[in-house]
């Protein structure tokens, strides 16, 4: 049979199906169904737990729901820190986004002859550069000077890009609404998110707001302090956004939601979230109002306790394998599984390709589940993305491969092996735990 007229049938069996899936999981008790993605972009010199922290705060801020009465959930788009790498990072995307360089893994002849450092390479385009050091090592409080006389390997910004617009990829296929809301440096790789995604989904179902933004390029609304010491330090690298807030100083600011205050005035709970300050009733102003306008995109993918999302870089037909514990090969010839479903099976280009596993606890199968892709045709030479996520965590593993050579039907037994997930049940509690590895 041909491959795209098998498609065709398969897909409105698909629809079928997963309509009656994503009826029968509104009931299950381990996912429920939620209308926002509250996505939050961390700033520079955060740990994934600092990052996790403040994503709790604003959850506690702007509460379970959204401003249409469904449900919202809070995710942590985090983007790494390596101490003073960050900082170099943050000017090098600057550069980048006001066209000073047009790539910033090219950011100059002599660093990519390997002959130059982040911090020669930024300080041959900044005259400035080294009297920004000296202010921002004046400006650090209780961090290790080690980090800024020690600059470290290119910071991986691709992927973090990678991972981010993977996760926006089945967010939407799954009919999210999503708010972005970035802190510090987190605006850049907000603002490369919300590019993104724009194009596939309409500016009607994302929207972006700003705090401190690190960025001279703006697609929402933002606030800014004019005690911001940080950000406007970043004046010497090009413009910042104009100042909207006027704060206290220092000895005349109550502490944060933290319990902490920021002598630099740049922090998001010290700061920026701090009830006594005017700043958190503008950003409180601008979240509900880009809460209230949103509206859901068009869901081709359902919910499910594990989804898989597979895109590719091009042309071609690209193939998501899924081998169920039990022994059940999930893909586009067979599409649905004992626990999970290929709900979205893309032919021509680019992907995506979604398979989820159930959120019934009554299907759901505990055990290994093994991903793979084949290259099934005119894909040579591409890259694809899989990211594995699971309801409770979001994303557990983003992964780039090549998709190998071009196999038709005969790789469908020897597809290339991505990753897999143990999915456990506590016989106590219940509750199931999902653990990804490669």
């Amino acid at each position: 049979m041909n491959r795209i007229f098998a498609h065709g049938i398969m897909l409105a069996l698909a629809l079928l199906v997963s309509v009656q899936t994503a009826t029968a999981q509104t009931t299950s008790n381990l996912c429920v169904p939620e209308g926002t993605t509250f996505g939050f972009f961390n700033g520079v010199n955060k740990t994934r737990a600092d990052a996790d922290f403040a994503l709790q705060k604003l959850k506690l801020a702007y509460g379970l729901k959204d401003g249409q009465g469904q449900l919202m959930r809070y995710e942590l788009f985090y983007n790494w820190t390596n101490g003073f790498e960050d900082f170099v990072e943050t000017f090098s995307q600057r550069l980048t986004e006001q066209q000073v360089v047009s790539d910033r893994y090219e950011l100059f002849s002599d660093f990519n002859a390997g002959g130059g450092t982040w911090s020669d390479a930024i300080a041959t385009a900044l005259s400035g550069f080294s009297d920004s050091i000296t202010n921002y090592m004046n400006y650090v409080n209780a961090r290790d000077v080690a980090y800024i006389t020690s600059l470290f390997a290119s910071p991986p910004t691709i992927s973090n890009y990678v991972a981010q617009r993977a996760r926006l990829d089945t967010l939407t296929l799954q009919g999210n609404k999503i708010l972005l809301f970035a802190h510090s440096q987190g605006n850049l790789f907000a603002n490369s998110a919300y590019n993104y995604i724009i194009p596939k989904i309409g500016a009607s179902s994302v929207a972006l707001v700003h705090v401190a933004p690190a960025s001279a390029l703006l697609n929402g609304p933002w606030s800014l302090a004019d005690k911001d010491l940080v950000i406007n330090g970043l004046r010497v690298a090009g413009s910042v956004p104009a100042i909207t807030k006027t704060i206290p100083g220092y000895l005349l600011r109550s502490p944060g939601i933290n319990g902490k205050r920021d002598f630099l005035g740049h922090g998001l709970l010290e700061i920026y979230m701090n009830p006594s300050l005017n700043t958190r009733l503008e950003i409180n102003s601008f979240v509900a109002t880009k809460l209230v306008g949103l509206i859901a995109p068009t869901a081709s993918a359902s919910l499910g306790f594990i989804t898989v999302t597979l895109t590719w870089n091009g042309s071609g037909d690209v193939d998501l394998h899924t081998t169920e514990p039990g022994g059940s090969h999930v893909y586009y010839a067979a599409r649905t599984g004992v626990s999970g479903f290929l709900d979205v099976d893309n032919v021509n280009a680019n992907g995506p390709e979604h398979y989820y596993a159930t959120c019934d606890p009554a299907r759901l199968q505990t055990g290994t589940y093994r991903f793979s892709i084949n290259n099934f045709a005119r894909a040579t030479g591409r890259t694809a993305t899989v990211q594995i996520a699971s309801y409770n965590d979001g994303p557990l593993l983003t992964k780039d491969l090549d998709v190998g050579p071009e196999k038709g039907a005969a790789g469908n037994d020897s597809p290339i092996f991505v990753a897999s997930v143990l999915v456990s049940k506590n016989a106590t509690t219940g509750k199931y735990t999902v653990i990804a590895s490669q």
